[in-house]
């Protein structure tokens, strides 16, 4: 069969080296085919692996595990920050309690002092005596003027911002410290009440109260006191209130006096009966 295939004799024992090589030849050309198509198929998967990692897929086992770590390390950090604003915010709300405590403590203590000393009641009979001083007579007015320079107020410009008088500013001197009173009349369907502010003599707000006068607005019903920042300007006020009470109780005497003066005269009393036991 060789001899035809090649076309010359061979000797026996060359026709089974040639078929061994024959046999070597085809062996190796198989497994050279081999190699090659699974090195392709190693750089196909290769190459599908570094497209899914540029396209966000599943990285590899030692890449997930990593990625892992990183998650749980920021998980950790989050949550120890998250503890600790947790802390700051819950000092933080006690802090801003006990603030408040002492600060409405402190305030009602102010509102209590304003209105035990009679404050409100004072800036009141000040705006509203010199509010109608220029609606009256010259002697009228004169005689206004001299009763409040007994108590140490010297009446001011009062200047009208509406036309019913209900919002008006009225400037004075308290002993000598120039002061003003701005005022404002509200009224509500079940209630009517003044807004008043007393500055001093830097054109601060140092009191700011709302009252609710009688209907005759000679005597407030209810005072309350919104603001009140203590200063100089509060002696003065208590020492004005002082005088105006004793003046006030005075003319209230001799007017007392008056009537037993007549009564003493009407029935022929003796007359220094009643002025020693009076002691005037």
């Amino acid at each position: 069969m060789l001899e035809w295939l090649l076309g010359f004799p061979l000797r026996p024992g060359y026709q089974v080296a040639w078929v061994l090589a024959t046999l070597f030849c085809v062996v190796w050309v198989i497994g050279l085919r081999q190699i090659r198509r699974q090195r392709r198929q190693a750089e196909h998967s290769r190459a599908e692996r570094q497209a899914l990692s540029r396209d966000g897929v599943e990285p590899t086992d030692e890449a997930s595990l990593e990625a892992l770590r990183n998650t749980l390390g920021s998980l950790e950090k989050y949550d120890r920050l998250q503890g600790s604003l947790r802390e700051r915010l819950q000092t933080t709300r006690q802090q801003t309690a006990s603030a408040r405590v002492r600060m409405e403590s402190q305030a009602g203590l102010l509102r209590q002092s304003a209105v035990e000393m009679r404050l409100p009641h004072t800036v009141h009979e000040i705006f509203e005596s010199l509010r109608l001083l220029p609606r009256k007579s010259a002697q009228a007015q004169q005689a206004d003027r001299e009763w409040h320079r007994l108590v140490g107020i010297e009446p001011g410009p009062v200047l009208v911002l509406d036309a019913a008088s209900s919002h008006c500013v009225v400037d004075f001197e308290c002993f000598g410290r120039a002061m003003r009173i701005t005022g404002r009349t509200f009224k509500l369907s079940r209630a009517v009440f003044d807004e008043l502010s007393l500055f001093d003599d830097q054109e601060q707000p140092v009191l700011t109260a709302r009252v609710v006068p009688d209907p005759q607005r000679l005597n407030i019903v209810e005072a309350t006191v919104s603001s009140h920042r203590p200063g100089p300007w509060v002696d003065l006020l208590v020492e004005s209130r002082l005088l105006m009470d004793e003046r006030r109780e005075t003319l209230l005497l001799h007017s007392q006096y008056r009537d037993l003066e007549k009564m003493r005269d009407d029935f022929g009393l003796d007359a220094n009966l009643f002025t020693r036991r009076l002691g005037l």
